[in-house]
This record gives C-alpha cells, sequence and structure tokens, in this order.
C-alpha cells in the first residue's frame, strides 16, 4: 500500500499518521486492461473480465483502474466506444446502426443517447458539422 503526507508541502503534521492512498495498476496491468477493451469493444465487457485478465480480483481492480485511468472501467469502455464511433462517422458513411453494432452499444438509440449527452448534439448532427467544417479547412 502506498502512503502520502497530509500537506502538500509534504511535511505532515507531528503525530499524524499517514494516509492510504489507493495504489494503480501496474503497467502491464493497465496494457493488458487496455488492450483487452479495445479487442472485445463489440461486445459486452464485465468488469470482472478485465479484473481477470489483469489478475486482480474485481473489487480492488475497480479501485485500481479509477487510479490508473482516471475513469471507473465502465465509463472508460463508453468513451473508448465513442472514441471508436466517431472515428467511423468521420472516415465512413456507415450508417449510424452499423456503427452502434460495431462499437458495442446496444441500438442505435443507445449510441445516440450516450452520443447526444457526451457531445451536445445528435450523432448525425455531428458528423455533418465535423465534415463541413473539414471541407472549409
Amino acid at each position: 500500500m502506498c502512503f502520502y503526507d497530509l500537506e502538500p508541502g509534504g511535511l505532515a503534521p507531528p503525530g499524524a499518521l499517514p494516509v492510504a492512498r489507493p495504489a494503480g495498476l501496474a503497467p502491464w496491468q493497465a496494457s493488458r486492461a487496455a488492450a483487452y477493451v479495445e479487442r472485445e469493444l463489440e461486445r459486452t465487457i464485465r468488469v470482472v473480465e478485465l479484473a481477470r485478465a489483469a489478475r486482480l480480483n474485481p473489487s480492488y481492480f475497480s479501485r485500481a483502474f479509477k487510479t490508473t485511468f482516471g475513469l471507473s472501467p465502465q465509463k472508460y469502455v463508453v468513451e473508448r466506444r465513442l472514441t471508436r464511433a466517431k472515428r467511423i462517422m468521420l472516415t465512413t458513411d456507415e450508417p449510424l446502426c452499423g456503427i452502434a453494432a460495431t462499437c458495442g452499444f446496444s441500438d442505435q438509440a443507445h449510441l445516440s443517447r450516450i452520443f447526444r449527452r457526451r457531445e451536445g448534439a445528435p450523432p448525425n448532427a455531428w458528423r455533418r458539422e465535423q465534415r463541413q467544417a473539414a471541407a472549409v479547412s
């Protein structure tokens, strides 16, 4: 377990006990977890599977994952799915229902709901705006 001092200057007040800070994933564990997400993005990814890839129990893995990546495993997976969806939208004319399936969303409505919440615009409108901006540049 890692410890850190209580004050920003690096010195703890006299008599203070060190406070435990959750340790992150080892580099090989982070790499394996990220690779597993990328490889299995099209299907449902469970924390238990990610933890198994990193050889940790799920509870500890979730805390360590968040310390390492700054996001919970579930949010990380959604972010990776959105990133892939954006890349596909910008480089192909594939319909949104196909993109949703390719990126692991349950259906087009799920992709649209998550996308609008994250980007502030529906996927087709975002795609149109991005392509227009690229055409002007």
